[in-house]
């Protein structure tokens, strides 16, 4: 298994009922259109594989990967409630998600989380949680067919 399955993390998010999760081809739209309703968008970000041991036949690595939870939110100003909004859809996304554990990887840990945009045409504010899976892997040497 090469890669972590995002769908564990949408269906994870859906079971907690913070937000309806919409799907990840859908983010570049809800970028160019106002939001009604807070919307979460489940992205891979990254993954890296380093060598960790090697025998004759096998490689094994190291695999960490890194996704992230797009928050978005309507947002006509910034205010003391836009600011409270954000922050307890956080929290639920961090608090749904971290510690996870999905067989083969290791609990999935926090990351990192910013700020990505406050467009100003769509009234939207977008925050990006970011979250780390580890885990390890064997790939059997083969000839060319």
């Amino acid at each position: 298994m090469f890669n972590f399955d995002l769908n564990h993390i949408e269906k994870a998010l859906n079971n907690a009922r913070i937000a309806k999760v919409g799907f990840a081809q859908d983010f570049n739209q809800a970028r160019s259109k106002p939001v009604q309703a807070p919307l979460l968008y489940v992205l891979p970000l990254d993954e890296d594989y380093q060598p960790t041991n090697s025998i004759t036949g096998q490689d094994e690595y190291a695999v960490t990967e890194l996704f992230a939870v797009m928050i978005v939110i309507p947002c006509l100003s910034a205010n003391r409630k836009t600011d409270q909004r954000i922050e307890t859809l956080r929290e639920r996304v961090k608090t749904a998600l971290a510690g996870l554990t999905f067989t083969p990887y290791e609990p999935i840990k926090l990351h990192r989380g910013r700020m990505v945009e406050l467009n100003v045409q769509t009234n939207n504010l977008i925050y990006q949680c970011q979250f780390s899976v580890s885990g390890h892997i064997t790939i059997n040497t083969k000839e060319p067919t």
